[in-house]
């Protein structure tokens, strides 16, 4: 019989903050489009978490998957 894996508690943190970078970059660049339709400049924090989030939140999953690859290769 098959037990479901557990994930540990780093790696679900990891994920829970990939997300939320993702999702907090993705509604700033929301954002920085509704002020450009209203022709106000955005602020340059706004511009620059919208730039870096995306990708750090990118990076943070290819950690995840590496990490649950070495943990089920090791589990078999």
């Amino acid at each position: 019989m098959n037990t479901p894996a557990t994930t540990p508690p780093a790696q679900r943190l990891l994920t829970l903050l990939a997300g939320a970078i993702a999702t907090i970059s993705l509604a700033t660049l929301v954002i920085i489009l509704i002020q450009y339709v209203m022709h106000v400049s955005p602020t340059p924090a706004l511009l620059a978490v919208s730039l870096y989030g995306l990708p750090i939140a990118f990076i943070l999953l290819m950690v995840i998957l590496v990490l649950n690859f070495r943990q089920r290769r090791g589990s078999n």
